[in-house]
């Protein structure tokens, strides 16, 4: 199940920046990638 799948995955990924936010991450980190997925930021 495809769809499924993404909504687990986008759902780790808010736990995850919500995680770095707590510890004090002054910016994003994880970005989004339209069509493709996700990224580390540099």
């Amino acid at each position: 199940d495809g769809e499924g799948d993404s909504s687990v995955i986008a759902e780790h990924i808010r736990r995850i920046r919500a995680k770095l936010a707590a510890a004090g991450a002054q910016k994003q980190y994880i970005e989004t990638v339209w069509g493709v997925g996700y990224k580390w930021a540099k």
